[in-house]
């Protein structure tokens, strides 16, 4: 087979595939390693730990210094930096991590509040959420941090990450959410009305059965070359990981996801922008041999055109 004709056959593959996917926006996030990756390592902005410590400090046991996604095949991959393990309850002191919210109308100009009923949640690990392990939509959540020796309020866990950082010239040292900041206009529901809790679990949803849930190691967040450099000292580093299938319907398409702990002692946001969805290799085939037989028709046509 001719180099030329090999070439033309991938140009005619790459446009077709090119119509099935959308291409990256301009604003898209920290991309290391194909992880779309937010810091949350500024400051200490976790606080608690086994003994009940609540300064936000490196020998805290609840704060996230960062999480990334990665599509992988047909999953979405999640690996977490952060100072939280669990034991062998997979809770410390009976607290452990909320469920992930991925608001898919962040785009649209969506906040926290009134994407309650549409969210996408997942529920990975053992908490005091509503529903069992899994993937669900038309999610609205719920706070159990009062229940959790957490902070209720924002507000309050704000003043106290303030209070704990203000003597260490940092450039600002409220809290952040990741690609967000606390005060961010997305949670402006919780920070001006100091009697709203920001949910943190899954309070209601419709259960996505192929949602296919599972945990990921070290080892396979290793592989996949998850970013693990944390910014500042910790005595507590661990990462913690796992994967999931998002519904078709939603595959591909941007969002914001937020986590947050059961205590709500540290929350977590990232964006991540629209992306290419996986072509199946049976349709990778399909495009294939159209592009082959398109080729093929246009030569004929090509030299009946010389021959006239």
């Amino acid at each position: 087979m001719k180099i030329a004709f090999v070439q033309k056959i991938a140009s005619a593959l790459l446009l077709s595939l090119g119509a099935l996917s959308v291409g990256l926006p301009a604003q898209a996030s920290t991309l290391i390693n194909g992880w779309h990756y937010a810091n949350d390592d500024q400051l200490y902005d976790g606080s608690g730990g086994v003994s009940g410590n609540a300064l936000f400090s490196g020998t805290s046991r609840y704060d996230f210094y960062g999480f990334g996604f990665k599509q992988v095949g047909q999953e979405l991959f999640v690996g977490i930096n952060t100072s939280y393990v669990a034991g062998a309850s997979g809770t410390i002191n009976n607290v452990g991590y909320g469920d992930l919210f991925l608001d898919l109308g962040y785009d649209n100009g969506s906040t926290f509040k009134s994407a309650q009923g549409s969210l996408l949640g997942v529920r990975f690990a053992f908490n005091d959420s509503a529903v069992g392990n899994g993937v669900y939509t038309n999610v609205t959540g719920k706070s159990v941090a009062s229940t959790n020796s957490g902070y209720a309020k924002l507000n309050d866990y704000n003043k106290k990450v303030k209070a704990d950082n203000d003597n260490k010239n940092l450039p600002d040292p409220n809290s952040r959410f990741g690609d967000l900041t606390w005060s961010n206009s997305y949670f402006g529901d919780y920070t001006k009305n100091t009697s709203v809790a920001v949910p943190n679990v899954i309070a209601t949803g419709t259960k996505y059965t192929g949602g296919n849930v599972r945990s990921l190691s070290p080892a396979d967040l290793a592989a996949s070359m998850f970013p693990t450099n944390v910014n500042i000292a910790s005595s507590n580093k661990h990462i913690f990981g796992f994967a999931f299938t998002l519904p078709e319907d939603v595959r591909g398409m941007s969002f914001l996801a937020t986590l947050g702990f059961e205590c709500s002692n540290d929350t977590i946001s990232g964006y991540v922008p629209t992306r290419p969805v996986p072509v199946p290799p049976a349709i990778a085939g399909i495009l294939v041999a159209g592009a082959v037989g398109g080729w093929r028709i246009r030569r004929k046509q090509q030299a009946k055109a010389n021959q006239a």
